[in-house]
């Protein structure tokens, strides 16, 4: 069966923090003469009459803050979650064609693409946690974030290797999130312009760095199972190089989806404006791709340069691979035609540009539908908050095989209605998912310890002029007492005018 798409980690975003309010005008007050005191500050509430009662805003007390820009959560984000999940859950029970040899209507809607939904999503969880700090993403709230970044990559990853425990058909793809959120980390906090430069380089270079390595590389035993934990540990390197170039999700190539996702969720994701621009943007980037793909590989002559140079290959065996996907699990390497193709799971620089603006696509389209009938979604927003614990869900169910695999269809039913009903029983009763509590409250942790300055005894400050040596002490003088510090002229304050007295010396103190 097709390898999994799994559902990163859900991350909901808190509410936008409130800003100051406006000061109002101060009343014109007239000048001040040089005689005239100072005026009083305001007296609180309950003061006795006379004191004054206008709130004069203090610049030293409350420093106005600009207020923080709305993080633009939308019902919208979760319930495409919750699509993405629903379409993964289609391509593992429903078979990639049916008697006819005819591809079904779940693979091609959902084959590969639900997947690059979720790597999307991802990366506009991460900026929904960048928005939190409103704008100061510098110092040590900066590298908080990124610390609380590496733990819940970290947590995703152990999450997905005990999953592989369950040996299920399906080819979980939590392990690859786990390394995509550990890729993000020194892209968090960069510029928008950054990150959409980054993007096509990752779709780029990443696929033609995996050609020119070929089979060069190191595999594990069995390059279709899962990762586990034993195998993971046991095989470091094939395990590195799977989950960042040669496996079924290469992190590499996956971080394009990443750099949007985290450029999307920095906008106003309840402005219409911002939906039909990724509704528009995403159709016009994943049309382009679908049909470069078809004259490069049709009147540009790419097939018949497969043919000739794929020779183990018969023309029927290509054009499957072509339409459904390579055989195993990366495209032949025997030509750079084959990076033409835009066929799904390919992880080609027209396959994932093609995947990344049909996922746009798709996110605008659920952004406009949400606009109005918040509790018409809601079920699917309570999916789309939990995705995590459910895919997992979803991987056991299909490991212990419970549902009849020659009925898709109901299987899909039971899944998704049980998914549901968990889902909005779990939310009213507890709010976030079991796994996502975990990985958040872990990682929140861990941004709190780095966040929060320790405290540490600071030493007395020194009079301005002050030098003291270790073993001596100061000698009394006139109008300076052995107890007073360096820089005071008067041993003791008395009356204006009066001359300071000058203590008489301890005989005791001068032996010490």
């Amino acid at each position: 069966m097709r390898g999994s798409r799994p559902a990163p980690a859900s991350f909901p975003h808190p509410p936008p923090l409130a800003g100051h309010g406006q000061p109002t005008a101060a009343p014109r007050f007239p000048p001040r003469s040089a005689a005239q005191p100072a005026a009083q500050p305001d007296a609180p509430s309950g003061a006795p009459a006379g004191a004054s009662s206008t709130a004069l805003p203090s610049p030293a007390a409350s420093p106005q803050v600009p207020p923080a820009p709305s993080s633009g959560r939308a019902i919208g984000v979760d319930v495409a979650r919750a699509v993405a999940l629903i379409g993964m859950i289609s391509v593992h029970v429903f078979p990639e064609s049916n008697d006819e040899d005819v591809m079904t209507l779940a693979f091609a809607v959902f084959g590969g693409r639900a997947a690059a939904l979720f790597a999307v999503l991802a990366g506009v969880s991460i900026a929904f946690v960048e928005k939190r700090n409103r704008g100061q993403l510098y110092g040590r709230t900066l590298a908080a974030d990124r610390a609380a970044l590496v733990v819940r990559g970290l947590l995703i990853i152990l999450v997905g290797l005990l999953l592989g425990h369950a040996d299920s058909t399906i080819v979980t793809i939590i392990p690859y999130f786990g390394v995509l959120f550990l890729l993000a980390v020194p892209f968090y906090g960069r510029s928008s312009r950054f990150l959409l430069i980054s993007a096509p380089l990752f779709a780029v270079l990443g696929p033609v760095l995996r050609h020119v390595l070929g089979g060069t590389v190191p595999e594990q035993l069995d390059p279709e199972a899962d990762y586990t934990l034993s195998t993971a540990f046991g095989q470091p390197v094939p395990f590195a190089v799977d989950m960042l170039l040669t496996g079924f999700y290469p992190a590499l190539m996956w971080m394009a989806y990443i750099c949007v996702g985290m450029v999307i969720g920095r906008q106003t994701l309840t402005s219409v404006k911002v939906a039909l621009a990724l509704v528009g943007w995403g159709t016009a980037l994943a049309a382009a791709m679908w049909v470069l793909s078809k004259v490069l590989l049709g009147p540009a002559g790419g097939m018949e340069r497969l043919v000739a140079a794929t020779p183990e290959y018969t023309r029927a065996e290509i054009a499957g691979q072509l339409a459904y996907g390579p055989d195993g699990v990366t495209m032949p390497d025997t030509t750079w035609w084959w990076l033409a193709a835009v066929s799904p799971y390919s992880s080609t620089p027209l396959n994932i540009l093609h995947n990344l603006g049909a996922a746009v696509a798709v996110l605008g389209i659920l952004l406009l539908l949400t606009r109005r009938g918040g509790a018409v979604f809601s079920p699917f927003a309570a999916i789309g908050a939990m995705t995590l614990t459910l895919y997992s869900a979803h991987v056991i169910v299909e490991s212990l095989e419970v549902l009849d695999e020659d009925e898709p269809m109901v299987s899909l039913w039971i899944q998704v209605i049980s998914f549901m009903l968990f889902a909005l029983m779990w939310r009213s009763c507890m709010g976030r998912g079991p796994l996502e509590t975990i990985i958040s409250d872990a990682s929140d942790r861990v941004r709190t310890l780095i966040r929060t300055p320790r405290d540490r005894p600071q030493a007395p400050r020194e009079a301005p002029g002050a030098r003291w040596r270790p073993g001596r002490r100061r000698r009394a003088g006139p109008g300076r007492s052995a107890a007073s510090p360096a820089g005071s002229r008067r041993a003791a304050s008395g009356p204006a005018g009066s001359t300071p007295a000058t203590p008489t010396p301890d005989p005791e103190e001068k032996r010490r």
